[in-house]
């Protein structure tokens, strides 16, 4: 298992705080038309969203981060406009993946964005895979084993029963942290995924 540095330094420069009012902007207006993130969270923009995606950056192993089943953009977006890692978005919703596409070009950030099916990706080489809100931990393991080293899960009060059933299908490390933005919440980081038994061919 690969050592987590603790790190409570998530400082936000100005720039960076200018960036995500332009992102929550854009949001709220998009919002209207495309199903980007539960209405209820609107209000706590902050804290639910770029806090909640901020939170990960500590577990974050090496540079070229996969976030799957990007939605709205949290948290590959909000990692990828911290400057400090590759990230790569994918979505198969096309509407959100050109809302991704407009925050990008209006906030000026580097980020890979693809609109497919994981399963489709032919690139396999990531050091951290990290999702919230996407699929199980089984699922996520698979696609872990696959494509990364290292899995960075948000994850909430489902956890202790996703890691229970992921663990019939794999072998793997896995270190729990309660989450910053939620009292409900977890983040799991899990490292040498072998796979036990055969798992199901997943669905995206």
């Amino acid at each position: 298992m690969f050592h987590v540095e603790q790190n409570d330094d998530l400082q936000i420069s100005s720039e960076l705080r200018d960036k995500f009012e332009i992102y929550k902007t854009l949001l709220f207006k998009w919002q209207k038309a495309v199903n980007l993130v539960s209405n209820n969270s609107l209000g706590d923009f902050w804290n639910r969203h770029i806090s909640d995606s901020l939170q990960i950056v500590p577990y974050i192993y090496g540079n070229k981060v996969l976030d799957v089943g990007s939605g709205g953009g949290f948290p590959g977006m909000v990692l990828a406009m911290t400057g400090k890692f590759d990230v790569t978005c994918v979505d198969s919703d096309s509407r959100k993946m050109a809302f991704l596409s407009e925050v990008a070009r209006q906030t000026n950030t580097q980020v890979n964005l693809i609109n497919d099916r994981i399963e489709k990706i032919r690139e396999s080489n990531f050091d951290t895979v990290c999702a919230r809100g996407f699929s199980s931990l089984k699922k996520l393991l698979e696609i872990t084993l696959q494509r990364g080293q290292v899995g960075v899960f948000l994850k909430g009060l489902k956890l202790s029963n996703e890691l229970e059933e992921a663990q019939h299908f794999f072998d793997f490390q896995y270190q729990i942290y309660p989450s910053r933005t939620d009292k409900t919440g977890n983040i799991i980081v899990v490292s040498d995924i072998g796979e036990r038994n055969k798992c199901p061919q997943y669905s995206i």
